[in-house]
């Protein structure tokens, strides 16, 4: 048994059909799309901010700028699965990058629980 055999990604040589690429193509620029704008409409309300629990305006920026850490989260597993599925052989390399991006979108929702809940115990 070769060690090489563990290691190839994609060891029958089958490529990804067409039309799961396109309906992944699809999903992906739905999600981006979606993503997006709820992105754009929380970077418009940094200059109306809304009250949300306290009336102090540094918390709902602070709380606010930990949202767009995990609100970037969509696209970004989106953009990791299409890559991915359109070529194999750099899934590995993706999956890295997402789940670095994962830690942080996770640091993110922490900080928002800790500015919305109070301090940590």
């Amino acid at each position: 048994m070769k060690l090489t055999g563990f290691l190839d990604i994609n060891p029958l040589g089958s490529s990804t059909p067409t039309w799961a690429s396109l309906v992944a193509g699809v999903f992906v620029l739905i999600s981006l799309s979606l993503s997006m704008y709820l992105l754009f409409e929380h970077l418009s309300s940094y200059k109306n901010p809304e009250v949300l629990l306290h009336h102090n305006y540094n918390f709902i920026v602070l709380s606010k700028s930990f949202l767009i850490g995990v609100i970037l989260m969509v696209p970004c597993y989106a953009i990791e699965s299409f890559v991915s599925l359109v070529n194999p052989s750099i899934s590995v390399d993706c999956a890295i990058l997402r789940d670095c991006y994962e830690a942080f979108a996770m640091y993110c929702f922490g900080r928002y629980l800790v500015a919305c809940l109070g301090k940590p115990l």
